[in-house]
Protein backbone atom coordinates (compact mmCIF):
# COMPACT_ATOMS: atom_id res chain seq x y z
CA UNK A 1 0.00 0.00 0.00
CA UNK A 2 1.17 3.49 -0.74
CA UNK A 3 -0.57 6.62 0.79
CA UNK A 4 0.06 9.72 -0.77
CA UNK A 5 -0.85 12.81 1.47
CA UNK A 6 -0.09 15.38 -1.46
CA UNK A 7 -2.72 13.50 -3.64
CA UNK A 8 -4.78 11.99 -0.98
CA UNK A 9 -4.57 8.81 -2.42
CA UNK A 10 -4.25 5.35 -0.84
CA UNK A 11 -2.84 2.75 -3.46
CA UNK A 12 -3.24 -0.86 -2.96
CA UNK A 13 -2.24 -3.48 -5.65
CA UNK A 14 -4.15 -6.48 -6.29
CA UNK A 15 -2.86 -9.21 -8.70
CA UNK A 16 -4.78 -12.08 -10.64
CA UNK A 17 -2.74 -15.04 -10.90
CA UNK A 18 -3.03 -18.24 -12.30
CA UNK A 19 -3.00 -20.84 -14.89
CA UNK A 20 -3.21 -19.92 -18.85
CA UNK A 21 -6.80 -19.40 -20.09
CA UNK A 22 -8.22 -20.20 -16.66
CA UNK A 23 -10.18 -17.02 -17.03
CA UNK A 24 -8.08 -14.51 -15.30
CA UNK A 25 -8.48 -11.97 -18.03
CA UNK A 26 -12.67 -12.52 -18.48
CA UNK A 27 -13.05 -12.15 -15.09
CA UNK A 28 -10.61 -8.88 -15.02
CA UNK A 29 -13.04 -7.52 -17.87
CA UNK A 30 -16.18 -8.37 -16.11
CA UNK A 31 -15.22 -6.41 -13.16
CA UNK A 32 -14.25 -3.04 -14.87
CA UNK A 33 -17.44 -3.78 -17.25
CA UNK A 34 -19.93 -3.87 -14.31
CA UNK A 35 -18.55 -0.94 -12.36
CA UNK A 36 -18.64 1.18 -15.88
CA UNK A 37 -15.07 1.63 -16.18
CA UNK A 38 -13.84 -1.05 -18.92
CA UNK A 39 -12.05 2.33 -21.08
CA UNK A 40 -9.61 2.00 -17.48
CA UNK A 41 -8.37 -0.80 -18.31
CA UNK A 42 -5.18 -1.98 -20.29
CA UNK A 43 -4.60 -5.76 -22.18
CA UNK A 44 -1.15 -6.90 -23.29
CA UNK A 45 -1.84 -9.34 -25.76
CA UNK A 46 0.11 -11.20 -28.44
CA UNK A 47 -1.43 -11.49 -32.03
CA UNK A 48 -3.99 -14.14 -31.19
CA UNK A 49 -5.48 -12.39 -28.28
CA UNK A 50 -3.64 -14.14 -25.45
CA UNK A 51 -2.43 -11.97 -22.61
CA UNK A 52 1.45 -11.86 -22.79
CA UNK A 53 2.33 -9.86 -20.44
CA UNK A 54 -0.41 -8.57 -18.35
CA UNK A 55 -3.86 -6.63 -18.14
CA UNK A 56 -3.73 -3.70 -15.77
CA UNK A 57 -6.27 -0.99 -14.70
CA UNK A 58 -7.19 1.33 -11.93
CA UNK A 59 -10.47 1.08 -9.72
CA UNK A 60 -11.48 4.05 -8.13
CA UNK A 61 -13.04 4.39 -4.84
CA UNK A 62 -13.41 7.31 -2.95
CA UNK A 63 -13.08 6.91 0.82
CA UNK A 64 -14.20 10.83 1.92
CA UNK A 65 -14.61 14.19 0.15
CA UNK A 66 -11.00 14.55 -0.27
CA UNK A 67 -9.81 11.21 0.13
CA UNK A 68 -9.42 8.01 -2.54
CA UNK A 69 -8.25 4.72 -2.93
CA UNK A 70 -7.03 3.45 -6.18
CA UNK A 71 -7.10 -0.32 -6.50
CA UNK A 72 -4.22 -1.18 -9.44
CA UNK A 73 -5.75 -4.41 -10.67
CA UNK A 74 -3.06 -6.51 -12.53
CA UNK A 75 -3.37 -10.02 -14.44
CA UNK A 76 -0.01 -12.37 -14.39
CA UNK A 77 -0.45 -14.42 -17.40
CA UNK A 78 -0.09 -17.79 -17.31
CA UNK A 79 1.72 -18.73 -20.37
CA UNK A 80 4.76 -20.33 -19.50
CA UNK A 81 6.53 -18.92 -22.45
CA UNK A 82 6.41 -15.45 -20.59
CA UNK A 83 6.94 -17.17 -16.98
CA UNK A 84 9.42 -14.37 -15.98
CA UNK A 85 7.03 -11.64 -16.35
CA UNK A 86 4.82 -12.98 -13.86
CA UNK A 87 7.43 -12.20 -10.50
CA UNK A 88 7.71 -8.58 -11.83
CA UNK A 89 4.19 -8.28 -12.41
CA UNK A 90 4.15 -9.64 -8.63
CA UNK A 91 6.58 -6.99 -7.17
CA UNK A 92 4.65 -5.05 -4.72
CA UNK A 93 1.38 -6.61 -4.74
CA UNK A 94 -0.86 -6.22 -1.39
CA UNK A 95 -2.98 -9.37 -2.46
CA UNK A 96 -3.85 -12.11 -5.05
CA UNK A 97 -7.05 -13.42 -6.37
CA UNK A 98 -5.50 -17.08 -7.98
CA UNK A 99 -8.22 -18.07 -11.39
CA UNK A 100 -8.05 -22.09 -11.16
CA UNK A 101 -9.67 -23.29 -13.80
CA UNK A 102 -12.38 -26.10 -12.22
CA UNK A 103 -11.71 -28.06 -14.97
CA UNK A 104 -10.92 -31.76 -13.90
CA UNK A 105 -7.81 -32.51 -16.35
CA UNK A 106 -6.63 -29.06 -15.30
CA UNK A 107 -5.93 -29.85 -12.25
CA UNK A 108 -1.58 -30.93 -12.10
CA UNK A 109 -1.46 -27.03 -14.29
CA UNK A 110 -3.66 -25.93 -11.43
CA UNK A 111 -1.13 -27.53 -9.00
CA UNK A 112 2.13 -26.12 -11.16
CA UNK A 113 0.59 -22.61 -10.62
CA UNK A 114 -0.20 -22.14 -7.59
CA UNK A 115 2.74 -23.92 -6.45
CA UNK A 116 4.89 -21.18 -8.40
CA UNK A 117 2.75 -18.70 -6.50
CA UNK A 118 3.48 -20.09 -3.32
CA UNK A 119 7.19 -19.96 -4.21
CA UNK A 120 6.77 -16.44 -4.37
CA UNK A 121 4.77 -15.77 -1.37
CA UNK A 122 7.11 -17.72 1.14
CA UNK A 123 9.86 -14.96 -0.14
CA UNK A 124 7.52 -12.01 0.85
CA UNK A 125 8.90 -10.63 4.03
CA UNK A 126 4.69 -9.89 5.07
CA UNK A 127 1.30 -11.75 5.54
CA UNK A 128 -0.35 -11.47 1.74
CA UNK A 129 -3.64 -12.22 1.71
CA UNK A 130 -4.76 -14.94 -1.11
CA UNK A 131 -8.56 -15.69 -2.11
CA UNK A 132 -9.01 -18.55 -4.78
CA UNK A 133 -11.69 -18.18 -7.56
CA UNK A 134 -12.53 -21.89 -8.99
CA UNK A 135 -13.57 -20.89 -12.15
CA UNK A 136 -15.33 -22.16 -14.85
CA UNK A 137 -18.14 -24.12 -12.81
CA UNK A 138 -20.50 -23.60 -15.74
CA UNK A 139 -18.48 -26.53 -17.59
CA UNK A 140 -19.10 -29.92 -17.34
CA UNK A 141 -17.02 -32.26 -15.54
CA UNK A 142 -15.38 -29.87 -13.10
CA UNK A 143 -13.95 -30.42 -9.44
CA UNK A 144 -15.34 -29.12 -6.44
CA UNK A 145 -14.05 -26.98 -2.96
CA UNK A 146 -12.73 -30.08 -1.35
CA UNK A 147 -10.82 -31.59 -4.35
CA UNK A 148 -9.04 -28.47 -5.21
CA UNK A 149 -8.15 -27.93 -1.65
CA UNK A 150 -6.66 -30.94 -1.25
CA UNK A 151 -4.77 -31.70 -4.65
CA UNK A 152 -3.51 -27.69 -4.20
CA UNK A 153 -3.33 -28.15 -0.57
CA UNK A 154 -4.95 -24.79 -0.37
CA UNK A 155 -4.94 -24.33 3.49
CA UNK A 156 -8.61 -23.68 5.57
CA UNK A 157 -7.75 -20.01 5.73
CA UNK A 158 -7.66 -19.11 2.17
CA UNK A 159 -11.37 -18.58 1.23
CA UNK A 160 -12.05 -20.60 -1.76
CA UNK A 161 -15.01 -19.15 -4.47
CA UNK A 162 -16.90 -21.23 -7.33
CA UNK A 163 -16.95 -18.58 -9.87
CA UNK A 164 -17.95 -18.32 -13.81
CA UNK A 165 -15.60 -15.23 -14.80
CA UNK A 166 -17.95 -14.79 -18.10
CA UNK A 167 -21.18 -13.95 -15.88
CA UNK A 168 -19.40 -12.56 -13.70
CA UNK A 169 -20.74 -15.36 -10.61
CA UNK A 170 -18.68 -14.38 -7.51
CA UNK A 171 -16.25 -12.21 -9.02
CA UNK A 172 -17.23 -9.35 -7.27
CA UNK A 173 -17.38 -10.98 -3.95
CA UNK A 174 -14.15 -12.70 -4.34
CA UNK A 175 -12.95 -9.36 -5.20
CA UNK A 176 -14.27 -7.15 -2.47
CA UNK A 177 -13.41 -9.91 0.04
CA UNK A 178 -9.50 -9.69 -1.02
CA UNK A 179 -9.52 -5.78 -1.36
CA UNK A 180 -10.59 -5.82 2.34
CA UNK A 181 -8.23 -8.22 3.53
CA UNK A 182 -5.63 -6.00 1.60
CA UNK A 183 -5.92 -3.05 3.11
CA UNK A 184 -6.39 -4.86 6.36
CA UNK A 185 -3.44 -6.66 6.01
CA UNK A 186 -1.60 -3.28 4.84
CA UNK A 187 -2.76 -0.73 7.53
CA UNK A 188 -1.05 -3.26 10.03
CA UNK A 189 1.79 -3.50 7.88
CA UNK A 190 2.21 0.03 8.10
CA UNK A 191 1.53 0.75 11.85
CA UNK A 192 4.28 -1.58 12.54
CA UNK A 193 6.68 -0.03 10.39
Amino acid sequence: MIIDYGNRTVSVKIVFFGPAMGGKTTAIRWLFSSMDIADKLTSIENTVGRTMFCDFGTIPFQLSDSWRINAHIWSATGQDFYRSTREVVLVGTDGVIFIADSQEHLLEENRASWNELMSVIADEERFLPVVVCLNKQDLPNTVGEDKIRTYLRIPNSIPVFKSIACQGFNITEAFQLLFQDAMRASIVAQSVS
